[in-house]
């Protein structure tokens, strides 16, 4: 039988879970059929697209935890396992789409004559579907390494006891480690100095615009300052979601900390990118615009 505290975090997760799925089902509706009227995408949104299908996928993925929580003794240990390896790899391929989104801004935004800058801001359409595959290749690399890592352990009774004794393995410690550097620590790192740049070259250009109006100049900074603001969303929402998981991983004190913020981080990314992309903004408006029409006519 449930107590409360365990029907009112299956609620809570409920909600969030579903709201993430919504938001970001949208995106990938949206994405897809400006995919399927112009046969191909740009750069930013070929990463919009790939940011919403990681964010369903680790969606489905943490729903099937958050309703198997309560019920975690009885846990097949060899499902545990490979949810916890698939959940860390497909979580790390968006840390890598989130690097990819603000690398696109820091490179479209920032006005530099140093030679890789340049050469990256020419070749970005050709550059991104390849950092793409990339960050395919390292996920599935974090796979399989989690995977080797948890079937080599010798399975305990239940899944409570792969928990419980995950901070005394010293495998499991060397795949945490792993995972909070190669696959967290790197990405965030990325992410913080993307956002320096675009933030200093913002700073950099009002500086220069100083009595000097005119409309390219007012829309070259409506660029800077929505680029600024789109990458230091993404960065405060990434350190939130890097310190509950380096706290959940290291500690292993609350097993709900680490759920908490993973809740809210898909239907958080999802609202940033609606926000600070004129396709979707506009889509949006257009969706709900729709809606109030239909209710209005049913009344």
């Amino acid at each position: 039988m449930f107590s409360p505290g365990d029907i009112a975090f299956l609620v809570i997760a409920a909600v969030l879970n579903i709201s993430g799925f919504i938001s970001n089902g949208f995106i990938v509706t949206v994405m897809i059929t400006a995919w399927t009227k112009c046969r191909r995408l740009a750069s930013n949104e070929q990463l919009f697209l790939s940011l919403g299908l990681s964010n369903v996928c680790v969606t489905i993925v943490f729903s099937m935890y958050c309703f198997s929580f309560t019920t975690l003794s009885n846990y097949n240990v060899n499902i545990f396992q490979t949810w916890f390896s698939f959940f860390s790899s497909v979580v790390i391929f968006r840390y890598w789409l989130t690097v990819l989104l603000c690398f696109f801004y820091c490179i479209k935004i920032v006005n530099s004559t140093h030679t890789f800058s340049l050469w990256c801001k020419l070749r970005i359409s050709w550059l991104i579907p390849r950092l793409l595959m990339g960050s395919i290749i390292i996920s599935l690399f974090v796979l399989i390494m989690a995977l080797s890592f948890m079937y080599i352990l010798s399975p305990p009774a239940n899944a409570t006891t792969v928990i419980q004794g995950m901070s005394h393995n010293e495998s499991v410690n060397i795949l945490i480690l792993f995972f909070l550097t190669v696959g967290s620590g790197c990405p965030f790192l990325l992410v913080l100095l993307c956002s320096i740049l675009v933030v200093a070259s913002l700073c950099r250009h009002v500086c220069q615009m100083t009595g000097k109006e005119s409309h390219l100049r007012s829309f070259q900074t409506k660029a800077h300052i929505q680029a600024a603001r789109t990458v230091l969303s993404l960065l405060l929402l990434f350190l939130s979601f890097y310190v509950a998981q380096t706290l959940s991983m290291t500690l292993l004190k609350s097993q709900l900390f680490l759920p908490g913020v993973m809740m809210v981080y898909s239907p958080a990314q999802a609202v940033i990118l609606v926000l600070n992309n004129p396709k979707l903004k506009q889509a949006l408006a257009v969706m709900v615009q729709r809606t109030v029409l239909i209710c209005e006519e049913k009344n």
